[in-house]
């Protein structure tokens, strides 16, 4: 029988790894035999919808299955429907081929390698990293975002309709305010950048109303919040907020008033009486705006009469009034086609109403260019006012083409005196003119009541109005 010469240090690390073999062994056998505390369960797959198929099995409904996505985005389906433009328009408040336009714009924002992409988690072809499934497809997203707008939806009604979940349309909603507020914003809305782009667009049409120098008219409309802040809640019920508060970060009135606006070197001319009460014109430099009586005194913002004295300045009230409901007219139509504007602002803060408001100003403004209705907004009535056609004159128009005494509609007030309408001295600049941004605002408006008047008596006055019908003449008017 032979002897091995075995080392103490060999021998001892064997002692020790066959001692862990064993009770590895030992630990594995009595997890076997231990029983599970509770059962182990399949993770179900998660969805928003649910169908059967054929074999009765429940599975998830993916997007591209969804209602919405085989009525409005499978290729071919508008030709099948005879009134699909229509009611597509009506329910999504833009054109198909518009829409369309909109998703390549998303998708093409999608694409950006330079990390300013809006949309880049919604890419076409991309798949989430988690869980493999592709991406909602950017076409009902986009139809999402319009309906919420349009007719003030919630993510819930639009998650049955889409197969989406309510938290991938909310998230994404909030992309595309952003993009609605400065990509679509910028390129459909902005002031005239020149004055005669201000001339082309509406100072023609103001000026043959009887307004020379008008650039536009102003207002305010309100919009609920219904998440909004309890500091800023307060602050309007204090009603801090008013015209004059706002009127002082409008960036058209407040350059108007500092003289920084393009429009402060526009040239006009006003009728005038001489020292012999002959009829001549004066020379006058800036634009103004047409307001309402809850503005600043400035000479840019005229607003009407409270109280009338005169024939001349009853009129020019009521004018100036019917004048301005294009601003009236424009909220109202805003908010009728985005209802969400109407029925309440449901996001949190501030700066997301401002994008949302921002995102259907740029909209709307879209629909405009789309129906033609962006330029050539010329007068078609040609002629005096003697020879339109009555049934067409608003109801303003004829009251004040009426020989009613104003005194019996209690537009008569106190008498006014002439000294209250010429304060201060007149600025010139140096050709002559008279600069209208240091004039006041009651001065400025008796040198307007009186131009009107002139004008009005000259019958050189025209009501504005897109692609009039002419019929009958109206005859037998008296100014």
């Amino acid at each position: 029988m032979s002897c091995l010469a075995v080392d103490e240090n060999e021998f001892l690390q064997l002692l020790i790894a066959f001692d862990e073999m064993s009770s590895s062994s030992s630990d594995e056998e009595e997890q076997k035999e231990r029983p599970r505390k509770r059962p182990f369960k399949h993770r179900k797959s998660k969805g928003v919808v649910m169908f059967r198929d054929d074999d009765g099995e429940l599975k998830v409904l993916p997007p591209t299955m969804s209602l919405w996505y085989n009525m409005y985005c499978q290729t071919g389906c508008q030709e099948r429907m005879s009134d699909f433009h229509s009611k597509f328009r009506r329910r999504f408040r833009l054109p198909y081929d518009q829409y369309r336009e909109l998703v390549e714009m998303c998708t093409a924002d999608s694409m950006k390698e330079d990390g300013t992409s809006l949309f880049k988690r919604w890419r076409p072809g991309k798949k989430a990293a988690l869980t493999g499934k592709p991406a909602a497809p950017l076409e009902l997203l986009v139809l999402t975002t319009l309906r919420y707008l349009g007719r003030g939806w919630t993510f819930d009604d639009l998650e049955e309709c889409t197969a989406i979940s309510e938290e991938v349309i909310r998230v994404f909603f909030h992309q595309f305010i952003k993009f609605g507020s400065t990509t679509l914003y910028n390129k459909y809305v902005g002031p005239p950048l020149t004055v005669e782009d201000a001339i082309d667009l509406c100072i023609r049409e103001y000026e043959a109303a009887g307004f020379p120098g008008c650039v536009g008219s102003m207002d305010a409309s309100h919009v609920e919040h219904q998440r909004i802040s309890f500091k800023h809640r307060q602050a309007h019920l204090s009603f801090k907020w008013n015209d004059k508060t706002l009127v002082r970060y409008d960036d058209m009135a407040s350059t108007l008033h500092d003289g920084t606006n393009p429009h402060c070197n526009l040239i006009f001319e006003l009728y005038a009486y001489d020292e012999n009460n002959l009829i001549i014109k004066e020379r006058y430099k800036g634009g103004w705006l047409i307001v309402d009586n809850g503005y600043l005194n400035w000479g840019v913002t005229i607003p009407p009469m409270k109280d009338t004295d005169t024939r001349a300045q009853y009129r020019f009230s009521k004018w100036l009034e019917s004048m301005r409901k294009d601003v009236e007219c424009t909220f109202g139509i805003l908010k009728g086609r985005w209802r969400v504007l109407k029925s309440g602002i449901r996001v949190h803060g501030t700066d997301k109403s401002d994008m949302m408001w921002k995102t259907c100003c740029a909209l709307h403004n879209w629909l405009l260019e789309i129906d033609g209705l962006d330029k050539d907004y010329t007068s078609d009535w040609e002629g005096e006012l003697g020879e339109l056609n009555a049934t067409d004159l608003p109801n303003a128009v004829r009251t004040l083409l009426s020989n009613t005494n104003p005194s019996a509609r209690s537009y008569a007030g106190r008498a006014v005196d002439e000294e209250d309408y010429f304060q201060g001295s007149l600025v010139r600049d140096e050709d002559g003119a008279i600069i209208v941004r240091h004039m006041d605002m009651t001065d400025f408006r008796q040198r307007l009541i009186t131009h009107f008047d002139i004008a009005f008596k000259k019958k050189e006055i025209i009501w504005p109005k897109a692609r009039l019908q002419m019929d009958e003449p109206y005859a037998n008017v008296q100014p």
